[in-house]
């Protein structure tokens, strides 16, 4: 109830988190109480079969969360040579996309160094491929430049000024081709945002294209300045079909949104 009562004491233009407490240890609880004790997180390759006809990973006597799974789809769908994490936490995805894909080229970054000691801890093998990433600082030619940039329950509790829209713009900057976001949908306009910034020339994609990329009951928004057999994606209103409504994530979504100011006007 405490929690309750001071989150609603908090400002809209606040992140959902306070970044610098934001500790391996919230986090590792966070894990192992909402997904480990319902789901497998590390994936061996004796426990997957992968279609790359068809995009899916199969895996035998294990259940991921769908979102997670949505993962190891697009990458088997995609077939990139190189994929990015951003926000990658505890290193489950990047060493799971490492393990299923051993000839795509994997790497993670995380703002907390603390996530990023528990991710080596977690996955030594990861040591070295994983580094300190603030996404919603201005654009660094320092880091990765990959085929695929994802994001998994990052963007959306990034509230502060137009940090998320920074963001945004950083993982196009960093993808060749693509960008997939696997997010709460209401947390943000995704796709009017991205569709803004694309128009106002804050993405360095000459052409781009929004797809949903629906999996397990998970649902992704899929960007690529490559052609996809996929539905195209052309309003947050779409992308939110189904879903039950959230007033307080909507109207913080707008007024997230409303605090962009695009392209150069004269």
């Amino acid at each position: 109830m405490l929690k309750r009562l001071l989150y609603k004491k908090r400002r809209f233009y606040d992140d959902d988190f306070d970044w610098d407490n934001y500790t391996s240890d919230s986090y590792e609880r966070r894990l192992k109480g909402d997904i480990e004790s319902k789901y497998v997180t590390n994936v061996q390759p004796s426990q997957a079969e992968i279609d790359f006809a068809t995009g899916c990973v199969r895996l035998k006597e294990a259940k991921m969360h769908p979102n997670h799974h949505l993962l190891l789809d697009a990458v088997a769908y995609l077939k990139p040579t190189s994929v990015h994490e951003v926000g990658c936490g505890g290193g489950d995805h990047v060493a799971n996309i490492s393990r299923l894909f051993p000839k795509c080229a994997v790497s993670g970054g995380d703002r907390g160094l603390t996530q990023l000691e528990m991710a080596t801890d977690r996955h030594p093998e990861l040591q070295g491929k994983l580094g300190l990433q603030d996404i919603t600082m201005p654009y660094s030619s320092h880091w990765p430049k990959v085929d695929l940039v994802y994001s998994q329950a990052v963007i959306m509790h990034i509230h502060t000024a137009v940090s998320h829209l920074v963001a945004l713009s950083n993982m196009f900057s960093c993808a060749k081709k693509h960008v997939l976001l696997v997010e709460n949908n209401q947390c943000h306009n995704f796709v009017g945002d991205i569709m803004a910034l694309h128009s106002g020339g804050h993405l360095p994609w000459q052409n781009m294209q929004l797809h949903i990329f629906e999996r397990h009951g998970a649902r992704g928004i899929l960007a690529s300045n490559q052609t996809l057999d996929l539905p195209v994606l052309s309003s947050d209103t779409k992308l939110r079909e189904g879903i039950k409504p959230s007033q307080r994530r909507l109207k913080r979504s707008n007024n997230d949104s409303l605090r962009g100011l695009y392209g150069f006007e004269t």
